[in-house]
């Protein structure tokens, strides 16, 4: 038979979890969406859609396009083609500053699950630990008469 106190934690367990759920999906269509913005920023900064004077449409279509088609590998080659040697400082910057962007992602979203989570917690803690509390100490007996019948010779 589990006790009381161990359905209470399974209970907690399982209600963190699935509020972990929700917030993991938000978190990764947020990463999807930081990944896509670094990768219209770096065709942008860059005019990468300078190296294909065959494609008929505008700069905007094409960064729009190829952020969502092409790898961060992909549009690294591109770099490398436009600017040779420096395009290893390009990329390092740009994992750097894509990597502190996924950071920004993570952190807030480990926050926003763990303060709940932490505050029922610890709600739940020091409701139990007020429970064991023990009760206050009673009033001490009164003290016997010993003028009293049954305390005579």
């Amino acid at each position: 038979m589990i006790s009381r106190v161990a359905w209470w934690r399974l209970a907690w367990t399982l209600a963190a979890v699935l509020y972990a759920a929700p917030l993991a999906y938000y978190a990764y269509g947020r990463l999807i969406e930081v990944g896509r913005h670094a990768r219209e920023q770096l065709i942008v900064e860059h005019r990468l859609w300078e190296l294909h004077p065959e494609y008929p449409g505008t700069p905007q279509a094409w960064t729009r396009f190829a952020s969502r088609l092409l790898t961060d590998g992909q549009l690294m080659r591109r770099v490398r083609a436009r600017y040779g040697e420096l395009a290893t400082d390009i990329e390092l910057d740009y994992q750097r500053d894509l990597t502190i962007a996924y950071a920004e992602v993570v952190a807030v979203t480990v926050a926003a699950w763990a303060v709940p989570v932490g505050a029922l917690y610890l709600a739940g803690f020091l409701a139990t630990r007020r429970r064991k509390r023990a009760p206050a100490a009673a009033a001490a007996p009164p003290k016997p008469s010993y003028s009293e019948a049954r305390y005579r010779p």
